[in-house]
């Protein structure tokens, strides 16, 4: 009965619980802004480049981002 006692007294490893959903946490948001940034921004970009570039007559078609599942 001592050792469980010292068992459930013991805390060394609650630490480790906290990192993890730290991190678990950091990684959600990084994810979510990755997300955001590409959803949103990069085909307004590449749209705003690609007719830049038509415009300019350079021949040059970088193309769009449409999804191009076969």
């Amino acid at each position: 009965m001592n050792k469980f006692t010292k068992f459930l007294c013991d805390d060394a490893g609650a630490i480790t619980i906290d990192w993890v959903a730290l991190t678990a946490g950091i990684l959600l948001l990084g994810i979510m802004v990755v997300y955001a940034i590409f959803n949103n921004g990069v085909s307004v970009l590449v749209s705003s480049v690609n007719s830049t570039l038509e415009s300019t007559g350079s021949g040059v078609n970088i193309g769009t981002l449409e999804n191009q599942n076969p």
